[in-house]
């Protein structure tokens, strides 16, 4: 029987259910054709709702990176009655694994917040790879009116739900303090593929 079958609700992943998730969504990911000639980690910044993780796919796929999402993690461990919060500690550990392998990563998380900012710095101390930060800053009516429609989901209840956890979430980590963009990235505008394209074009024109 996996450690997870009998879980209640809420309660923390063991370490060996939080391996199997680990290993399975692990398993999922499609690895980029090459290898960079130089490695960094992109990470992107922003709210809930801000659209990261469809900025993060369409660089991921013209960068040659290896995606890797914190929020698939979270589902994982929702489906089998964990709490949340072995995932980001999940997402950085495969970061790792994946730069130590050669690999080019992009983190699918808002990294601007406190916790997730001090580990990608620590990543780029003990790795002496560039970190590349962007972005993602659609207006705010914008994000409200989007989660406002959003759908019964494992992530939010309703859109009244997520609407409610956007603020949350920004009065606890709205504030992202001096981090050094190398672009900026409004999703709410009907140009976002040239958007994603120009920012494509800056960071191989630096990195590769």
């Amino acid at each position: 029987m996996s450690d997870w079958t009998s879980a209640k609700n809420n309660s923390d992943a063991s370490d060996n259910a939080a391996e199997e998730i680990y290993q399975d969504y692990k398993k999922s990911i499609t690895l980029p054709l090459k290898k960079p000639a130089r490695q960094f980690v992109l990470c992107p910044v922003g709210l809930v709702g801000s659209g990261k993780s469809t900025v993060v796919k369409a660089l991921a796929q013209k960068l040659f990176l290896v995606p890797i999402s914190s929020d698939e993690l979270r589902r994982r461990l929702k489906e089998r009655g964990f709490k949340y919060d072995r995932a980001k500690e999940l997402a950085m550990r495969m970061g790792c694994e994946f730069i130590e392998g050669g690999y080019s990563v992009a983190f699918d998380m808002n990294c601007g917040s406190p916790g997730s900012k001090k580990d990608i710095v620590q990543i780029e101390k003990k790795y002496g790879i560039p970190v590349v930060w962007i972005h993602v800053n659609p207006p705010e009516e914008f994000i409200v009116q989007k989660l406002k429609n959003y759908p019964h989901s494992w992530l939010f209840r309703d859109g009244e739900d997520a609407v409610e956890g956007y603020f949350k979430y920004k009065e606890k980590h709205g504030d992202f303090g001096s981090i050094d963009f190398i672009c900026s990235i409004d999703t709410s505008l009907d140009d976002l593929p040239k958007q994603i394209e120009n920012a494509a074009k800056i960071i191989y024109e630096k990195y590769f």
